[in-house]
């Protein structure tokens, strides 16, 4: 638990240009597709299947003239510093957690924090798979914990994973590991950390847990200058078995019980992944809302992304308790604990 007073934003975000639909999916699958109709059928079928496993439908690519996918999280950072009355002097670290990057070096975050007018910040990034936004959470904060020069953090991200994704399939076999690049969606994302609550909307941040377990790092990669490739059964595996543990450990620490808790923000890898969160926890799908549909799986930016939505439905309200989960390759598990205030 956090011994010093940490509050998290209401989040900002932004979804890429162009909307895509499962036609649209299937249409480039059939337009890289060189065997003959039956196995191709049998292809669109399983896809057809994972769409419906996972609740997928709409989905957002590319960038708006004159843009860069980095301009997806630098301008959720000016519409929250306008929000909430923070200038540039006043950030004191920029911690960026996407997979995305133009360059591997300087850090991202160099450029983040340039564009944004800062002249003198601590700036690194934090790359963790589908974890890194709620891990440069989980980081920032516990610097805050030790260096009391750090008073307000800017965490972001941005993730497009079109150029990664593998449209080039051949037989259903490779659907194994290639489906679930299918349902990838692409946007940014940003919030403060602060040592005040903030007036315009945001949590008091509890506790935060990460637990990785290694030797499953090969059931999930996206190798440099390679496709995406995902053994989704053995992910959804370990999944099931360790989250809802992950999360009963939390609960247990802050003294709350599982129905205490209003809301189960999770990874938005499909819902049925969330359906078998929420059964095995005893809960209502009420308190896990599900954001798949609208945006895909949208890599280190669900957890944002869902945040954002229950904010807007107008759901959240003072007081509530929330969790907020997510996997990554790796296996590698975030969980924050927070109370709206």
């Amino acid at each position: 638990m956090f011994k010093q007073d940490i509050y998290i934003s209401s989040p900002e975000i932004r979804t890429a240009e162009r909307k895509m639909s499962n036609d649209d999916i299937f249409e480039l699958v059939k337009k890289n597709y060189t065997g003959d109709k039956r196995e191709l059928k049998n292809i669109l079928q399983g896809i057809k299947m994972i769409f419906r496993y996972c609740d997928s439908n709409t989905r957002y690519f590319g960038t708006a003239e004159n843009k860069k996918p980095l301009d997806y999280c630098i301008d959720p950072a000016l519409s929250l510093m306008k929000k909430h009355n923070i200038f540039p002097q006043d950030i004191d670290l920029v911690v960026y957690g996407g997979i995305f990057r133009e360059y591997f070096e300087p850090a991202t975050a160099m450029e983040v924090a340039a564009k944004l007018g800062v002249q003198k910040v601590h700036a690194f990034d934090v790359t963790s798979a589908c974890s890194g936004f709620l891990q440069s959470t989980y980081v920032a904060a516990t610097l805050m914990q030790n260096d009391p020069t750090i008073n307000t953090a800017l965490i972001c991200a941005v993730d497009f994973p079109e150029v990664a994704i593998d449209y080039d399939i051949q037989s259903f076999d490779e659907l194994a590991t290639k489906a679930a690049g299918l349902t990838l969606g692409s946007g940014g994302a940003a919030w403060f950390l602060q040592r005040k609550p903030f007036q315009n909307g945001g949590a008091k941040l509890l506790t935060a847990r990460n637990v990785s377990l290694p030797q499953n790092y090969e059931i999930c990669q996206t190798p440099v200058f390679g496709k995406f490739r995902s053994q989704n059964r053995e992910l959804f595996e370990l999944g099931r078995k360790h989250v809802p543990a992950l999360i009963r450990e939390i609960t247990s620490d802050l003294g709350w019980k599982i129905e205490d808790v209003d809301y189960f923000v999770s990874h938005q890898a499909g819902k049925k992944i969330i359906t078998e969160l929420v059964n095995d926890l005893g809960v209502s799908m009420k308190k896990a809302p599900v954001t798949h549909n609208l945006y895909g799986n949208t890599v280190n930016i669900t957890i944002p992304m869902t945040m954002d939505f229950l904010v807007k439905e107008g759901n959240v309200k003072k007081g509530n308790k929330i969790i907020m989960t997510t996997v990554a390759a790796g296996f590698t598990m975030v969980a924050l604990a927070v109370e709206w205030s």
